[in-house]
């Protein structure tokens, strides 16, 4: 997406006497982020899988390509990146390099779009090293094409355009921002949190315009008033529908990382709400509408488009229960509790040198930076063999959303007077869409998911140290860089999110024409190359049945699932007799069992019975029994 001079333009004064050597700079630092960002992502392009994960899309696309419709004949996300799946299967072939192909071309784009953000704020240098920062924790740690990654690019590319929506006043950057949101939803539901954050950055908004209208001197005898009213229950409402949604996973984490930063910032918001903000309800709420109608009018058009596909082949229904029912499923099986509450102190020993080094000037400044530095070098040394160490450095940056959140809200509110209104807007923008896209965490909030959110906190948190006075750069750099190296000494990062199974696992291609030369663990590549070559060996036909939870063996082996669905938990039928019917019906000739199902259940001892009778013959290939008749 073109973003209006995306590169050149930093915060500062355009017509100062130096601006072409600015020019010049961010021009460099630019071209030298980029080739590095997408050197590092070719290199990891063909590493690590999650099976399932690559079972689930490609199968997903190779259906469409058959004439299947998402929803009404096969389970799906949204729907929209598996039309594109299907589409770099015909370019390219079906496997599974083909959608990572898709993938790298969605963050060749991104990655500007990262630099153009912190370039708004931050000096060129600077906002070269948070774009590594950001890159570093983000794709190349996990290259499948899921749509979470998706979400992530269109939420980067929304904020980018409201941050040029805000220099240049055009309300069609406003549109381009919704445009990018409906495509995220097309992509996946998730894409939501995204709008919701954007809305919220627009009550902010609606209330900077009302004061600066009135010379930035609010009213203190001014009164909500219906406008008021009205925004307070929005915002109310909103609170109460995350809690409900989020108070039914397990302990206090979901609520605390959840629920806790958009709390915060509502309540911010009515705080500033009840202080007094000038204006007429008719005239501040036409300032919101000229925000609200572009952004959602951008939203609604891919969504009218793809409905309108829906119409047209009589399966709305399909699409709107799709949509409803299946995350109500999962919601049953494919959860997990985030970390704890108390995980987010892991910041105070980074944190706490930050600090002293701000309030600190000259060779204290230096001393304290370095403090710093000793700290992060020791981290990083225990890390690579210390799981507790590990921890640390991980919570550092995943559990501290809550607090930088608040931190932002106390700043925003205490310095309200002395920074710019618009440095103010910039800040909140990030603050509110990374609030509500690091729910994407929820309800499976494993390590991994955390990365899906990782970039917006990162840029969140370098615009907030860069909006204090005289940032403690020195301290900042050697934070970036203990970030940077986390992730990167000993390519610890695979092992420790669940990508691999052994910290000294030897990568190999697998050797299976699907897999497109991905590389996984040895031992896993073995077990699927031999567990494939049996179920087509013995398939004699089109069909196979594996269970539970292994839409990959369906997909590397070229066969078709009996089933619309690709995890047993999401069965309306999982009965024995049902089963067996399938696989008379079907005629199948070789059955796939799945020792170690990440979601569902094992098959019961009664099924498992009733096919060692249908099918004599077996062999054990790691974690599947294969068992086949003549």
């Amino acid at each position: 997406m073109a973003l209006g001079n995306p590169i050149v333009e930093p915060r500062r004064d355009a017509s100062a006497p130096s601006d072409a050597g600015r020019t010049k700079t961010y021009l460099l630092a630019f071209a030298v982020v980029w080739f590095l960002s997408i050197a590092y992502m070719a290199w990891q392009l063909e590493r690590n899988w999650v099976p399932h994960d690559e079972g689930t899309l490609g199968l997903s696309a190779e259906r469409v390509l058959q004439g299947q419709l998402p929803h009404r004949d096969f389970d799906d996300y949204t729907g929209g990146l598996t039309f594109v799946h299907a589409l770099s299967f015909r370019i390219f072939g079906i496997n599974c390099i083909s959608m990572r192909l898709v993938l790298f071309s969605f963050f060749v784009p991104w990655v500007p779009a990262v630099f153009y953000i912190a370039s708004r704020f931050s000096p060129a240098l600077s906002g070269g090293v948070v774009t590594l920062v950001a890159l570093v924790w983000s794709v190349p740690n996990y290259p499948a094409p899921m749509p979470s990654w998706y979400t992530l690019f269109f939420a980067t590319w929304g904020v980018a355009a409201l941050l040029r929506y805000l220099e240049s006043g055009s309300r069609w950057w406003i549109f381009a921002a919704g445009l990018c949101g409906g495509l995220s939803m097309l992509a996946k539901v998730t894409g939501a949190y995204y709008i919701a954050g954007v809305l919220l950055f627009f009550v902010f908004r609606e209330q900077c315009l009302a004061q600066d209208s009135a010379s930035g001197q609010a009213d203190n005898n001014a009164r909500p008033g219906v406008y008021g009213a009205l925004i307070a229950s929005g915002l109310g409402i909103f609170v109460v529908l995350l809690y409900r949604m989020v108070h039914r996973l397990p302990g206090a984490g979901s609520l605390f990382f959840f629920v806790v930063p958009s709390a915060v910032l509502t309540g911010f918001l009515l705080v500033r709400e009840f202080a007094g903000i000038p204006g007429s309800t008719a005239r501040r709420m036409g300032g919101l509408l000229r925000m609200g109608v572009p952004f959602l009018s951008g939203v609604a058009v891919p969504w009218a488009l793809f409905v309108l596909w829906y119409v047209r082949a009589g399966a709305l229904h399909s699409l709107i229960g799709g949509l409803v029912a299946l995350p109500e499923r999962a919601m049953k099986f494919a959860t997990q509790a985030p970390l704890s509450p108390f995980t987010a102190v892991a910041f105070a020993p980074f944190l706490l040198w930050v600090i002293l080094a701000s309030d600190s000037r000259g060779a204290a400044r230096t001393i304290w930076a370095a403090v710093l530095a000793v700290v992060c070098a020791l981290v990083l040394w225990g890390a690579r063999t210390n799981s507790l160490m590990w921890g640390l450095g991980w919570c550092s940056l995943a559990a501290a959303l809550p607090v930088l959140t608040g931190a932002v809200v106390v700043y925003l509110w205490f310095k309200r007077k002395s920074i710019d209104l618009r440095n103010q807007q910039q800040l909140m923008l990030l603050a509110c869409v990374a609030a509500l896209c690091s729910i994407v965490q929820f309800p499976f909030g494993t390590p991994g998911y955390f990365i899906y959110a990782a970039p917006l906190v990162i840029l969140t948190a370098a615009a907030f140290f860069e909006s204090i006075p005289r940032p403690p750069r020195l301290a900042l750099a050697s934070l970036a860089a203990f970030y940077v190296l986390f992730l990167l000494i000993d390519n610890v990062t695979p092992v420790r999110l669940g990508l691999m199974n052994a910290a000294d696992a030897t990568l190999r291609g697998i050797d299976l024409p699907r897999a497109g030369g991905l590389r996984v663990e040895s031992a896993v590549a073995k077990t699927y190359e031999d567990t494939i070559r049996l179920v087509e060996g013995h398939a004699k036909g089109e069909f196979a049945y594996a269970v539970p939870d292994c839409p990959e063996i369906y997909f590397l082996g070229g066969l078709k699932s009996p089933s619309r669905h690709y995890f047993e938990y999401a069965e309306e039928d999982d009965s024995v007799p049902a089963a067996l019917r399938t696989i008379e019906r079907l005629k199948i000739k070789v059955v796939a069992i799945n020792r170690d199902p990440l979601f569902s259940p094992m098959i019961s001892q009664e099924l498992e019975s009733e096919l060692e009778k249908l099918f004599p013959h077996s062999a054990e290939t790691g974690k599947f029994t294969v068992r086949w008749k003549d």
